[in-house]
């Protein structure tokens, strides 16, 4: 089980509820990939996932509810793989 997973279980929401959040950008399909964990997610779509569910959490007034980073959501990513500027200095 993915952070993201447990964070969407805990409050309730769907899948569905995520992509309302950024209709425009997001479909369910990036968020399944993500809530499932089996592969590394895109950084930019790991952005889009990230600001739902702050908004998300914002929006369903959830009690003790943090502004999640994206470290947090997403452990797995290496920074140092992920991280373009790191190659073009050396």
């Amino acid at each position: 089980m993915t952070k993201l997973d447990e964070i969407l279980t805990e409050i309730g929401a769907s899948n569905h509820d995520l992509v309302e959040m950024d209709a425009a950008h997001l479909n369910h399909k990036m968020v399944q990939k993500a809530r499932l964990g089996k592969k590394p997610v895109p950084r930019h779509t790991q952005d889009l996932i990230l600001n739902a569910v702050n908004q998300l959490l914002v929006e369903k007034e959830v009690e003790g509810a943090k502004k999640y980073k994206r470290v947090e959501l997403f452990p797995m990513v290496d920074d140092a793989v992920v991280d373009d500027s790191a190659t073009e200095e050396a």
